[in-house]
């Protein structure tokens, strides 16, 4: 049974099975200490303000909310509560789950059992707010933790209706759909405070989201969060053992004093909103470059005894961070294939390439020429030492290359422009400073490791 409408023999639709997957995929809780520290930053209940979870789980924060209002403004109607408070849920336990604790907020503060029922199931809308929910109005707060997913694992029919109504900007992740969504409807005068994984705020592929909310509102706060502390009951993960995702706590408003947001990453730490300090950056004294990708092994990166087979003139040592052992280079047991744009390569070369050339990934597959790798190497100057800092590192501590090596698969390579010398570089780099800025500025992984970009180790500032 293929159709959407179809049932299958439990009785659950295409649908409903899909919702399930993506249910499974993203809902994992924020305690209630994260959300009482959250709405302590925005201004509610004041006044009239409205507010809405647009993705609200077992209703954390509108139970909170809730409470909120009904402790300082005794005596609303049941009209204005409606108008005041409402979420959106995708998925129908979920929703029920929001609708029993709305109920039981109402039933502490005095509503009859029938009258909290009606108003709870009125809160909350069982639907899904990307395709259901309003697209013009002005909320005074929207709060809540969205649904972090790549675009690529969002089940297939449900990525297939997100994708015919969301902006190219707003697809790479789920999170960003709703941050997109939630900025537009959020009023002038309002306020966004969300948990959200800490990768909108500093990946290349979010900086048009970046742009575009920062268009509208600035960074009135983040805060890095703890996972094994931030979220409860998070879905498929052993007992006590976090969701892998970095939290931070982010409030979205026009306030003075709030940081602009551009295409430009920002990175949470103890430094946010810090203008830079005064002085010379690790950009302004050295080429930060990118290593290059030399694609599946065995076609342009080859063993030591397939080079032995090729002309020399064409092959060149190559290194990445799986060639450091305690914090030394080891000699180069691979090696890289040049080839040259416009300039057909040795015969024996040409015969190498075709035979694996159906193990190559399609990015390389798709070079016009073929005796080309999906990345230059080229125009990489190994002519001069360099330093090796890997992309993926629990330290800054560089490793020294020597002429003619080449640094592969996107790790960073710090090459000397003269404004000072390797070894000063060097030496800057294994600083207590610098090791500072690493933790406050690259993205944490698992286990320490830290994920470096080109972009921001060249705003490393440089003593002196």
């Amino acid at each position: 049974m293929n159709g959407t409408n179809e049932m299958d023999l439990f009785g659950q639709t295409e649908r409903g099975a899909a919702i399930d997957a993506l249910h499974e995929a993203t809902a994992i809780y924020t305690s209630e200490a994260i959300v009482e520290q959250l709405l302590d930053r925005i201004r509610w209940p004041l006044g009239a303000r409205t507010l809405v979870d647009t993705s609200c789980g077992d209703g954390a924060f509108l139970g909170r909310a809730l409470d909120r209002l009904l402790s300082q403004q005794a005596g609303i109607t049941d009209t204005e509560l409606l108008a005041r408070v409402s979420g959106w849920e995708i998925h129908f336990f979920a929703a029920d789950q929001a609708r029993a604790r709305l109920r039981q907020v109402l039933l502490e503060h005095g509503y009859p059992g029938d009258r909290a029922e009606s108003i709870s199931m009125a809160m909350i809308r069982c639907a899904d707010f990307l395709t259901e929910g309003p697209t013009s109005g002005a909320f005074h707060a929207i709060v809540g933790n969205p649904p972090y997913l790549r675009f690529s694992h969002v089940p297939e029919l449900l990525r297939m209706e997100y994708a015919g109504i969301l902006p190219e900007h707003a697809r790479a992740d789920l999170l960003h759909s709703f941050l997109d969504r939630c900025a537009a409807l959020l009023h002038p005068d309002g306020e966004l405070a969300m948990v959200t994984a800490d990768r909108w705020l500093f990946n290349d592929g979010a900086a048009r989201l970046r742009e575009v909310v920062g268009q509208r509102f600035g960074l009135a706060h983040v805060s890095r969060l703890d996972a094994a502390s931030a979220f409860y009951r998070p879905k498929l993960r052993r007992a006590n053992t976090p969701p892998r995702v970095h939290p931070v706590a982010v409030v979205l408003s026009r306030a003075q004093g709030a940081l602009p947001i551009g295409r430009e990453p920002i990175y949470p730490g103890e430094n946010i909103g810090v203008p830079a300090p005064a002085g010379v950056t690790l950009g302004q004294v050295a080429a930060i470059q990118l290593a290059p990708w030399l694609g599946t092994p065995g076609v342009f990166l080859v063993n030591a005894n397939t080079a032995a087979r090729l002309p020399v003139a064409h092959l060149v040592p190559a290194v990445d961070s799986a060639d450091i052992r305690d914090g030394l280079l080891m000699q180069p047991t691979r090696f890289a294939i040049v080839t040259r744009p416009g300039e057909e390569p040795h015969p024996e070369v040409i015969a190498h390439l075709k035979r694996e050339r159906q193990s190559m990934c399609a990015r390389g597959q798709r070079r016009v020429a073929q005796w080309l790798p999906p990345e230059n190497v080229h125009d990489v100057d190994v002519s001069c030492p360099s330093l090796l800092v890997p992309r993926i590192t629990r330290t800054l501590r560089p490793v020294l290359v020597p002429p003619g090596v080449l640094p592969i698969n996107h790790n960073l390579r710090i090459v000397c422009t003269g404004a000072m010398s390797l070894t000063e570089i060097e030496a800057h780099l294994c600083s207590p400073e610098s090791e500072a800025w690493l933790r406050q500025n690259a993205a944490p992984l698992e286990s320490g490791f830290r994920a470096l970009t080109a972009r921001s180790l060249r705003s490393l500032p440089i003593k002196g």
